[in-house]
């Protein structure tokens, strides 16, 4: 009988979740419970729609990305499996469920086309993060981080999100990503993907539509703060959604559970324990709960209506 191997990503994400109940458990959850009591629902309700605004944008995204021209049908089933696969990518580590988009091209160049066009979209938001942070390194809005360091992260931001741009419009890109899936065996020798390149008015429009989108991100995030009696700058705010996102990116924990807390702590450390730990469960059901369980439905009710 074959040794079984012992699954260290399996305990990377238990460490996530240990590392959760341990913030929770040097909270007082009485407390906590006190300032979710107190959440302002007109702030409540505004964060509910961004966080809407937030799917419909990225999946109206996701439907230019992939396709010429306007159809009902496409704008259906793009926008399926845009919801489908967040909703995976939501309970999954590092948002890696979202890769599920380019499971629906067929074809195993399909497959890498779609799935460089995944790499595209997730690398730009994750670059908007990382400038967001970046300008909130440069204000101060981070303690104990140097201007000089922002700048430097600002810098880095901007460099992937023209990557990501590239990669978008540039044959030239795309050759180099054929080129080592050829060499990592993964694309038949003399085979190309199958991609088409934008145009760069196109382009530009994707990048608007990222740029939208993750505002009203952190416009939903702002609204949560201030729900709970947070009272800073709407970039005061996104100073700690988008550390949090950039750290969440790395496949440590389900749902961000414990690298969230611990980030909004470290960011918002000048209000109490529990009151951060309030917006960060408001996060949690708003953000990533109900996002994850309104995409779900959504998901499979289009794909079935596009089948149909």
């Amino acid at each position: 009988m074959a040794k079984k191997r012992f699954n260290w990503f399996l305990l990377i994400r238990l460490a996530g979740i240990a590392l959760f109940v341990f913030v929770l458990a040097r909270t007082n959850l009485r407390e906590l419970w006190q300032w979710m009591k107190l959440v302002d629902p007109g702030y409540l309700l505004l964060a509910v729609f961004f966080q809407l605004l937030v799917l419909l944008i990225k999946a109206w995204r996701w439907f230019i990305l992939n396709e010429e021209g306007y159809d009902r049908r496409q704008l259906l089933r793009r926008s399926g499996e845009f919801f489908e696969g967040y909703a995976i990518g939501v309970i999954t580590p590092g948002r890696v469920g979202e890769l599920m988009k380019a499971g629906h091209a067929g074809s195993r160049q399909g497959i890498l086309g779609a799935g460089l066009r995944v790499i595209a979209e997730r690398g730009t938001d994750l670059c908007i993060f990382i400038i967001i942070g970046g300008i909130a390194m440069t204000q101060g809005y981070l303690p104990g981080v140097q201007a000089g360091w922002g700048w430097l992260v600002l810098l880095i931001g901007l460099a992937g999100a023209l990557v990501s741009f590239l990669i978008l419009v540039s044959p030239a890109v795309v050759r180099m990503a054929e080129g080592l899936l050829q060499l990592l065996r993964l694309l038949p020798k003399g085979q190309g993907l199958e991609y088409t390149h934008r145009p760069r008015r196109k382009a530009a429009a994707f990048l608007f539509w990222s740029l939208a989108g993750n505002i009203s991100y952190f416009t939903c995030c702002f609204f949560l703060a201030a729900g709970v009696g947070i009272g800073l700058s709407l970039i005061g705010v996104s100073a700690g959604v988008a550390t949090a996102g950039v750290v969440n990116t790395i496949p440590v924990t389900v749902m961000g559970l414990g690298t969230r807390e611990v980030t909004f702590l470290y960011v918002f450390q000048e209000f109490p324990r529990a009151q951060v730990m309030a917006f960060s469960g408001l996060v949690f059901l708003v953000a990533q709960v109900g996002g994850g369980v309104i995409s779900l439905l959504l998901g499979q009710i289009l794909l079935l209506k596009a089948r149909n």
